[in-house]
């Protein structure tokens, strides 16, 4: 993986924004530069000056790892009980620094308060999600490569968790074999905490998996993904317990029915909100749109939801090498819910679909 050249690009979009530092705290933004696979009780930050040098600061525990490990050269270690670990920064404030670029929403106060103290008072803090988003939301062949092999477990999985589903059979037992499978099959883990959601009961989006058992006539609906190599996945699935009733499988139909025109939105040169009013229209057109109170999809990478997100109003234009999720979804109170979601790439003419589990109402 070209991190150094990623970093380059990185420090062009500062030069272009103005930037005499660039300070990542997030862990999916730092790995994506530095490669680096932190452990989740870790914490780390990556700085990059004016001259697109980087320095990575990790705690005193992961800096023997990171020094071996990691492809930057300036790498410097913190005590575990330092209380302020940006303490570590101050000899990147030396010199006059008048706009520094950090993630608004990772920053703490105390955190801004010290970057101000060492900085200066008139020192400007950007918000740089943005550029890093638009630099994530093209992926590089070995970037795709993960995204696939994690794509692919994910089916596995999938396919393998569906032929266990019968009456009887709890959501939480169900979603612990998910887990146990995604393990086996050669993920880091789950790409996010699996849910599966059956019966009326699944018109709640997001609920979690319970120990209520599946039910004879019931729709049911399992979302699951796989991180390889840092890289996620997301799949859902609807299915029927047994034979289900002629309204339950409409709101299937008209979900699976507004995936596809979703997908066959997808090609470079189209907005995110386009891809989202395929969908959208769908549903809609069946009298079901105010039970779609969702995005139709987001991207995938190193985080499982990132840029770009396909939903109303987003101007984003589709270009070849990003990935999204096309999930849009029918929830229906009394009746259950039904949403079918695949990942896919952006090609040159249209889309590649990464995820195959089957798509039918099993």
């Amino acid at each position: 993986m070209d991190h150094a050249g990623k970093l380059r690009e990185l420090a062009e979009g500062m030069r272009e924004a103005g930037l005499d530092l660039v300070l990542l705290f997030d862990r999916d933004n730092v790995r994506y530069f530095t490669g680096f696979r932190l452990n989740r009780a870790s914490s780390s930050i990556l700085a990059v000056d004016r001259d697109g040098k980087p320095t990575y600061i990790v705690a005193q525990l992961d800096f023997e790892r990171a020094r071996r490990e990691c492809w930057i050269e300036e790498v410097i270690p913190f005590p575990e009980d330092t209380p302020n670990y940006l303490k570590a920064l101050a000899p990147l404030f030396r010199g006059r620094l008048g706009r520094i670029g950090v993630e608004k929403r990772c920053l703490t106060l105390q955190q801004a308060e010290y970057v101000r103290e060492l900085a200066g008072d008139r020192v400007e803090l950007v918000d740089v999600e943005g550029l890093v988003a638009k630099l994530r939301a093209v992926k590089s062949e070995e970037e795709l490569e993960r995204i696939r092999h994690a794509a692919g477990i994910a089916s596995r999985v999938m396919g393998e968790v569906l032929r266990e589903a019968r009456p009887g059979v709890t959501e939480a037992e169900l979603v612990g074999l998910a887990e146990y499978l995604l393990r086996r099959e050669g993920a880091e883990g789950s790409s996010f905490e699996p849910f599966l959601m059956s019966g009326e009961e699944a018109a709640w989006p997001r609920r979690v998996a319970s120990g209520k058992p599946l039910r004879e006539g019931e729709l049911a609906l399992l979302d699951m993904g796989a991180v390889y190599e840092g890289y996620c996945s997301d799949i859902t699935r609807t299915f029927a317990v047994g034979e289900v009733d002629r309204e339950r499988k409409r709101v299937f139909t008209v979900a699976l029915s507004a995936q596809e025109a979703a997908l066959a939105t997808i090609k470079p040169g189209v907005k995110a909100s386009d891809v989202d009013r395929a969908a959208r229209a769908v549903i809609e057109a069946e009298g079901l749109g105010k039970y779609f109170p969702h995005i139709t999809g987001h991207g995938v990478g190193l985080s499982i939801h990132e840029a770009p997100i396909l939903d109303r109003g987003v101007d984003t234009v589709l270009s070849p090498g990003m990935v999204v999720t096309v999930e849009p979804g029918v929830y229906v109170p009394g009746v259950g819910a039904a949403r079918v979601e695949d990942m896919v790439v952006v090609t040159q003419t249209g889309c590649e679909v990464l995820t195959s589990a089957p798509r039918d109402l099993v």
